[in-house]
């Protein structure tokens, strides 16, 4: 049985990681830290700095040997993932959004991100530009912030932040008219499954990309009935 570590933001992801691999032949392991998360889109120099080392901390501590892999779920985490700190880890490391990203970067027809957390807009578009600029192409990918709805996330208001979210998503539809949209954040996994089934309309997010990548990567095998 393969084995995977997964490190969490908020202690909500635990339930999202856990359904989307439930069906597969694999362990996961859940590390939650809060403390990595920075406040606003413009943090202090030094409290990135710390955030970049913490991260690092973590990420040695879950690389015992025992995992085949790790995978970070939080997006603001992922952007504090280096090279270096990738290279000294054993186990290959994944980000929620790296499939993703991969994805967006080659999007060329209109596109809506949608976001909870302000502190993740410009790493994630940064993400997405370098991949974009690497594969030679121009993303036409516009953004919004779903005001203060991360807030009710880390006040543990979960089924208000899943309504208020669900509700943007209502209102962007009737508002585009048809523009496809995606959701940033893992977070913001369970309001695009419910806008889906009330509207029949499929809107794209990290978790689905990545779980892919996953288990072809470690060629995860199903459960046995």
């Amino acid at each position: 049985m393969k084995k995977i570590a997964c490190l969490h933001a908020h202690p909500s992801n635990i339930a999202l990681l856990s359904a989307a691999f439930a069906m597969y032949d694999v362990e996961l392991v859940h590390f939650v830290d809060a403390d990595l998360l920075l406040p606003g889109d413009d943090p202090a120099a030094s409290a990135t700095e710390q955030a970049y080392a913490r991260l690092r901390q973590q990420l040695k501590g879950m690389d015992d040997g025992s995992v085949d892999a790790i995978v970070i779920t939080c997006t603001q985490y992922a952007s504090y993932l280096t090279a270096e700190a990738e290279a000294a880890c054993a186990a290959p490391v994944f980000t929620i959004d790296g499939p993703f990203i991969q994805e967006l970067s080659r999007t060329t027809e209109r596109h809506l991100l949608v976001f909870s957390n302000p502190a993740t807009v410009e790493p994630t578009m940064s993400r997405i530009r370098k991949q974009a600029q690497t594969a030679g192409a121009v993303p036409a990918i516009e953004l919004l912030v779903v005001e203060d709805a991360f807030t009710l996330l880390m006040e543990n208001r979960q089924e208000a932040y899943l309504a208020k979210l669900t509700a943007a998503l209502h209102d962007l539809d009737q508002t585009l008219h048809g523009v496809p949209l995606s959701v940033a954040q893992l977070s913001m996994a369970p309001a695009a499954e419910r806008f889906a089934r009330e509207t029949g309309r499929f809107v794209a997010y990290p978790l689905h990309s990545l779980t892919s990548q996953l288990v072809q990567t470690l060629a995860l095998s199903e459960k046995h009935a």
